[in-house]
């Protein structure tokens, strides 16, 4: 193939995928199914905990979920998410899978107030856990400290359209003689996007990778996550394949 030739298949190639970020980016609708709500809320004496699907609450197989979990208190006594209980456990479905070094976690220091922090969970596949260890953070309805856990985890390839896979956690709380548990929040597997489905042929022809953890995610994740990046991936791998 002539250079020239090369440039103008480039070119169709980045206004392409220019063309379907834009698809991938605003596609998708929120949940409406009230049985299966992508986001619930329990209150137990005065601590309140909130759980959800960061966005839409729907995902397509090959993609990433973002779970978030605030911990919070409605008003005294202060409270602590407590080292010496079972501390945080998120418990995610079989069609799931950790994405390794995306857990955070937002909690108030005495040395920096309310931050946010990455944190390295005990991660059980057998048993489908994510144990995120505490040092004993503080909830208290003074200065509105609250603690803010987020994971985020890639969906299998053949999960199953229209499903709905359940995400729980278990929570110790000082003061309080059992963890405390929220469940019934739900993340909805929807089908491709015309967007996501052509980045995901595109992992034939070497334009997408996984690292077997989901560092990066599939090709879907990668143009969704940055399109820039990818249309530039695509174009290098052009150049590499022609050179």
């Amino acid at each position: 193939m002539s250079r020239f030739s090369m440039r103008k298949t480039l070119t169709g190639i980045a206004i392409a995928a220019l063309a379907t970020s834009g698809l991938v980016m605003t596609a998708g609708t929120a949940s409406a199914d009230a049985t299966h709500p992508s986001a619930a809320t329990v209150n137990s004496s005065n601590v309140r905990i909130t759980k959800s699907i960061v966005g839409d609450g729907e995902v397509a197989p090959g993609g990433k979920v973002t779970v978030r979990t605030v911990i919070s208190t409605t008003g005294h006594p202060e409270r602590y998410v407590d080292q010496f209980v079972d501390q945080f456990v998120d418990r995610y479905p079989a069609t799931f899978k950790y994405i390794q070094g995306t857990a955070t976690v937002n909690a108030w220091h005495l040395i920096g107030g309310q931050k946010t922090e990455s944190v390295t969970p005990s991660v059980d596949t057998a048993a489908r856990t994510v144990n995120v260890p505490s040092t004993g953070w503080l909830i208290s309805p003074t200065g509105s400290k609250t603690v803010t856990i987020e994971a985020q985890y890639l969906v299998a390839d053949d999960a199953p359209i229209g499903s709905y896979q359940e995400m729980s956690s278990s929570i110790g709380i000082s003061t309080f003689n059992t963890e405390q548990n929220i469940s019934g929040v739900y993340a909805k597997i929807r089908a491709k996007n015309p967007g996501e489905a052509a980045a995901s042929g595109s992992t034939d022809l070497g334009f997408g990778s996984s690292d077997g953890e989901g560092g990066t995610g599939s090709a879907g994740s990668s143009i969704l996550d940055n399109p820039a990046g990818f249309i530039s991936d695509i174009i290098s791998g052009v150049l590499a394949n022609g050179s």
